[in-house]
């Protein structure tokens, strides 16, 4: 029997994009935006990949990752997918989460005498932002069965703590200057997008470093001392953890080495091994194991 249409979750009840607090969820092959400058927004995928355009780069969101885009930011993308890809995105209303930032870090005394300061800006949030944890994910996907408009706070205030850290990510980076700090900031960022975007092809620090703008050297260490990690540790994270999530799906451990771009099966098993504390056969067995089917066909699909 065909699966019925599913509708997005539009929430609350007569939200309007662009105007209220929105989540919205759904599954599709095929789905195109151009050009959308929407609210702020973050990104997630339960399933498969979407590569969103922005500013002219591609950047690439799996179930490991998040993609923050700020208000006004045009972004677009293209599915045509042979299975169907899952996303579900949190679209923020104006304002919302800059006023939620100004009340976390204003005395209360301040705001009950003056409601209507300023918001600060929030720049560095328009970035693809690893979420190995899915801690970020799991918030945006848990408002799904609810989308109470106080879950938006909720949301907001965590947006924010995560803000935090990408704040003292770019604190890190050596500059005199804070206008030279977030330059170089902005730069690596970019180059982190490209690895993302790159993960299981061929990619050298030279090209990662061009897409930044930087020379490798100061794209390494500006890359290392940011995300206390070298690009290609960086990299090999970001490729272990697609192999893991093929091999708990069913695909088999030498087809996982070589879709995400491992070469030697013994070295792709030491590191698998070295990253998660099992073979990937082991974490294959547990796929067998769990009974898992793929998931189902469904038809709409979110800006």
């Amino acid at each position: 029997m065909a699966r019925p249409a599913q509708i997005p979750y539009l929430f609350p009840a007569g939200a309007r994009l662009g105007i209220d607090n929105v989540m919205l969820h759904a599954r599709a092959r095929r789905h195109d935006v151009s050009a959308y400058a929407g609210p702020l927004s973050i990104k997630t995928v339960l399933a498969g990949e979407v590569a969103w355009i922005v500013a002219g780069r591609e950047l690439v969101v799996d179930q490991s990752s998040v993609l923050i885009i700020n208000a006004g930011e045009p972004y677009s993308m293209h599915i045509d997918a042979p299975k169907p890809v899952e996303t579900c995105c949190a679209f923020f209303a104006p304002g919302f989460v800059e006023r939620t930032a100004l009340d976390m870090t204003s005395p209360l005394d301040r705001a009950l005498e003056t409601p209507d300061r300023a918001a600060p800006a929030l720049p560095y949030l328009t970035a693809l932002h690893g979420d190995r944890e899915r801690s970020l994910a799991r918030l945006v996907q848990a408002l799904r069965p609810s989308g109470l408009e106080e879950d938006f706070l909720v949301l907001a205030a965590d947006l924010l703590h995560y803000y935090d850290q990408i704040r003292q990510e770019a604190a890190r980076l050596p500059s005199v200057r804070e206008s030279t700090r977030r330059e170089l900031f902005r730069r690596v960022l970019i180059g982190r997008d490209y690895l993302h975007a790159h993960a299981c092809g061929a990619v050298s620090l030279a090209e990662a470093a061009n897409a930044a703008c930087l020379s490798p050297f100061h794209f390494h260490r500006g890359f290392t001392k940011a995300f206390q990690q070298t690009p290609h540790g960086y990299l090999t994270g970001l490729r272990l953890e697609r192999a893991r999530r093929m091999l708990e799906s069913g695909t088999t451990a030498l087809h996982a080495c070589l879709e995400t771009g491992f070469s030697s099966p013994a070295a792709f098993s030491r590191l698998f091994r070295t990253h998660f504390g099992v073979l990937p056969s082991e974490a294959r067995r547990g796929f067998a194991r769990s009974g898992k089917n793929g998931v189902a066909d469904s038809v709409k699909l979110e800006p």
